[in-house]
């Protein structure tokens, strides 16, 4: 009987452990989606794992990640086949790409969609301060790491350069990612690195204490006439002392980072994802300075595609959107 009793009581035991082992589980996500951002040295990785978190914990039924990605004009193209539901890019990126130029020549992504608009980058050429190159007219038949292969960073390097009447067949060009341009030039295989990070970069950050470097100014009256060409890049400056040993300001241009989607997504789910970020935006705020610049009113700035009707419905009711 006492045998009896304790199995009962074993069996009773097992059930409730398996009960709330069970409970204990996480609930399965009904679906799992991507966030593309760029090279992990720079801003835009952070900021895409942390609306991942936030598609996490405040929309039920969705489970995110973000990656590391060669940046817009990779992005775009796995937003198109739909790899990834959510990604950023440049604004001039995603505009030559609704259009059907440069990269996108002849096959317009009429799919594409904005969500909203982020902070503002900065495209900066850097070299060693021990380098006799002064101004970016220097770089000719020097080698310059460029961007990654198919991001707006590389396309944004060569209307620079152009500008200043170079082109690749002036320099040595590198295809390099943001952080493997800083372990380049760490390591003397290339002389001069162009990238296009939220400021202050970690990547720059780290190499700015490493070696001393110099920054290359795009003039403000060089960066006033791009301006007039094409809006989206502004003129900014980058305040002296913002990177090790950095004794002066830092004059060169910006623009506005776009979390774009594709069309398809739901209106709902893409209305949930701003009021996410928009409603606890404090702890997007935590992770990196540069996201305090993330407002709903700075949201709405500088979209160079047409918006998703989720986006649409969310920035009207917060009174941004005519």
């Amino acid at each position: 009987m006492k045998t009896r009793t304790r199995r009962t009581a074993m069996a009773i035991g097992l059930t409730l452990l398996l009960i709330l082992g069970l409970g204990l589980q996480p609930a399965a996500a009904d679906e799992r989606i991507a966030i593309g951002t760029a090279s992990t040295g720079g801003t835009w990785y952070p900021l895409g794992g942390g609306v991942a978190n936030m598609i996490n914990k405040y929309i039920e039924g969705y489970y995110a990640a973000a990656h590391p990605s060669g940046a817009s004009i990779e992005n775009i193209r796995a937003i198109v086949k739909k790899q990834d539901a959510l990604a950023l890019s440049m604004p001039d990126t995603a505009f030559q790409a609704y259009r059907g130029l440069e990269a996108f020549e002849g096959k317009p992504v009429k799919e594409l969609r904005g969500l909203l608009a982020t902070y503002p980058i900065d495209i900066q050429f850097y070299t060693l301060a021990k380098s006799d190159i002064r101004t970016i007219k220097d770089l000719k038949g020097k080698k310059v790491a460029v961007g990654a292969p198919g991001s707006g960073t590389e396309a944004m390097a060569r209307y620079v350069l152009n500008v200043y009447g170079l082109t690749y067949d002036d320099i040595d060009e590198r295809f390099l990612s943001a952080t493997e341009t800083s372990e380049a030039i760490k390591d003397g295989n290339i002389d001069v690195g162009i990238v296009t990070l939220g400021t202050p970069a970690p990547t720059l950050m780290d190499l700015s204490s490493q070696r001393d470097i110099r920054f290359l100014d795009i003039e403000p009256d060089v960066a006033e006439a791009i301006n007039k060409e094409f809006p989206a890049y502004f003129p900014t400056t980058i305040p002296a002392g913002t990177y090790t040993k950095q004794d002066k300001p830092h004059h060169t241009l910006s623009w506005m980072g776009l979390f774009v989607v594709h069309q398809d997504m739901s209106e709902q789910f893409a209305y949930d994802i701003l009021r996410a970020v928009f409603d606890h935006k404090d702890e997007l705020d935590k992770i990196h300075s540069q996201f305090k610049k993330i407002t709903v009113e700075n949201s709405v700035k500088g979209m160079s595609i047409p918006w998703h009707p989720g986006a649409e419905k969310f920035f009207k009711e917060r009174g941004v959107l005519q």
